[in-house]
This record gives structure tokens, sequence and C-alpha cells, in this order.
């Protein structure tokens, strides 16, 4: 992944900007998941630094389950690994040990690295995809992820993906699972996020195991 990143933030419109690294949160944990969540979103930003490097992973290890996004991160993958263990949906849980540790067993990319912004237009956000997007494809490929949950940025990707929808929201590209939702931090409930979220996964997962269509597997 240094690689990787080395190429990305030497690339023209990154170079001499604050760059923000993501990926895995806490390998070990990802490693040993069954049901690896994936977060893709639009942008990481700093308000003080604009050049330099940071990384998001080491960021969310040291806050945990806090803030307007990292905490829903959590519940999400809380209840997505819950629902993929037991078939069905277990109740919202606002924080606790289970909550910590499906966030941290957890992976997160977001498609702006660099020069990002509380609220960027979706055609500056487009820009980037188009011209990073061989980047942000290896990057997913690396990482591996069963499920990805597209935090606001479906549009942004989806006619660079080969895929079919399943059900509602839920889009299956080769044997990786896209649920097309809303931004962690949008401002509904947390418990309504949780549930909708958890209905929309169910939905497609039972949809796949009815039609005999595997994800991905376990690496």
């Amino acid at each position: 992944m240094e690689v990787l990143f080395g190429d990305w933030k030497n690339r023209a419109s990154h170079k001499g900007k604050l760059f923000i690294t993501d990926g895995v949160i806490d390998k070990e944990l990802w490693d040993n998941s069954k049901n690896k969540v994936l977060f893709l979103l639009k942008e990481a930003y700093d308000s003080k630094r604009v050049e330099g490097l940071w990384d998001l992973p080491t960021l969310i290890r040291r806050k945990k389950v806090s803030g307007r996004t990292f905490k829903p991160m959590a519940q999400w993958a809380y209840g997505i690994h819950g629902l993929m263990e037991n078939k069905e949906i277990i109740p919202f849980q606002e924080d606790g040990p289970d909550v910590k540790l499906a966030l941290l067993s957890s992976s997160i990319i977001n498609l702006k690295k660099s020069s990002g912004a509380k609220k960027s237009s979706s055609k500056n956000l487009a820009r980037y995809v188009e011209e990073d997007w061989d980047l942000i494809s290896e990057q997913i490929a690396i990482i591996q992820p069963k499920i990805i949950i597209c935090g606001n940025t479906w549009s942004l990707i989806r006619t660079k993906i080969s895929h079919h929808k399943i059900s509602d929201r839920a889009y299956l590209s080769g044997s990786v699972l896209y649920i097309d939702y809303w931004h962690p931090a949008n401002r509904a409930s947390n418990k309504m996020n949780y549930y909708a979220l958890c209905a929309l996964v169910q939905l497609a997962i039972n949809k796949i195991e009815n039609n005999s269509i595997k994800i991905a597997t376990e690496s």
C-alpha cells in the first residue's frame, strides 16, 4: 500500500498538498474478520494543515467510537456483522466493546485524498474519481472487502464498475456487494440509519442466497 500511496500523492492533482491516507483500520482484526466491511466515502479534510501527510486509520484507532462519522460507522459495521452471523437484524447498540470491535475490524477509503473540504461539489469529486480511478480500484482490490457501504458515493463510481442491481440500493460487482447509502454523518437519527441500512443489507443477502450467488469469501 505504501507504493500505491507514493504514486498517488505524487500525481499532479495531489503533489505538494496535504495527503490523507486511508484503508484497513486494524490489519490484524481485518485479517481475522469473516465479514469484511469497507466504507467508501467522499473525502477527509484538515481545517489547519494544507500540506504533509496523515493517516485516517490511525486517527480512527485513537478516536474509536466517537464523532458524527466514526460513531455511525461503528454502529453500521456492528449491525452488518451481526446480520451476517445471525441471519437476522440484531438490536441497535449505541456503543460498547462489540461496536468498537466492529469499527476497528473495518476499512475506509475516501475517493478524494487531498484538498478535502467540508463539502466539495459533485463536479469536483467526479474529477478526482476520473483522474484517480485506476488507483482507487487498485486499493479496493488490495483490501478485498466483502461488502462496500457507499456513503453517498455510489453515483460517483457506478459507471466505473460492471454491476447488476439485485435489490433496492444493492448492487453486485463480481463477488462484492455494494450498498448505495447515505453518508454516516447525515442528520437522521443513528438508530433510524442503523435499521434502514441493516434492512437493505438483509434484503440483498436474502436475494443473493435465494439465487445461489456467492459474495466475496474470506481471503
